[in-house]
């Protein structure tokens, strides 16, 4: 039985699935044509994507991918953050949490004080978002795995953040406490 707290973000999850697989692709890796499935499946995203009920996602194969207003936050993401019906200050602590979750993509590995640096500044944009959604934090929480989903929408960006995951797995740290929405 799926949380009703889940139930929001199946569209995204799906998307998020669908496009790390390569959902939509023209060819799958090995240079062969879809099949009928693969090929459903894609026109089913664009058709979500145009109804606006999933966001356009970029699905370049950079895991960076396209920030050219140099915010830390992909421009898609960016613009899907400025769309939802959400408050400035939400919006806010919404991009907060959008750039954490870029850096995982993006983080070195093999620092660990690094690491622990990105997960503290996770921490922290999560307890944001909550706050700024009182009382119902919920809708933070979700907002935050929605970002998480759509952030790592590709094959390579999945396995990234999978990575980064790995990385910390095992690892501790301390709640946030005080304002920890960033300024």
């Amino acid at each position: 039985m799926i949380s009703r707290h889940f139930k929001p973000l199946r569209p995204v999850a799906l998307a998020a699935l669908l496009s790390a697989c390569g959902g939509g692709a023209a060819s799958n890796e090995s240079g062969t044509a879809p099949n009928a499935a693969t090929v459903a499946l894609g026109e089913q995203i664009k058709m979500l994507e145009a109804s606006g009920q999933l966001p356009k996602l970029d699905r370049s194969a950079d895991i960076r991918g396209p920030d050219n207003d140099n915010n830390s936050i992909r421009d898609d993401i960016d613009a899907w953050i400025a769309a939802q019906p959400i408050s400035d200050e939400q919006k806010r602590a919404a991009r907060q949490s959008a750039r954490v979750t870029q850096k995982q993509l993006l983080a070195d590995l093999s620092n660990p004080s690094g690491l622990q640096s990105l997960a503290e500044a996770s921490a922290a944009s999560v307890a944001c978002l909550s706050s700024v959604f009182e009382p119902d934090y919920q809708k933070g929480l979700d907002l935050s795995a929605q970002i998480e989903a759509i952030t790592a929408n590709t094959k390579a960006r999945a396995k990234q953040y999978i990575a980064y995951n790995r990385a910390r797995s095992g690892s501790s740290g301390r709640l946030p406490s005080g304002d920890t929405c960033a300024p």
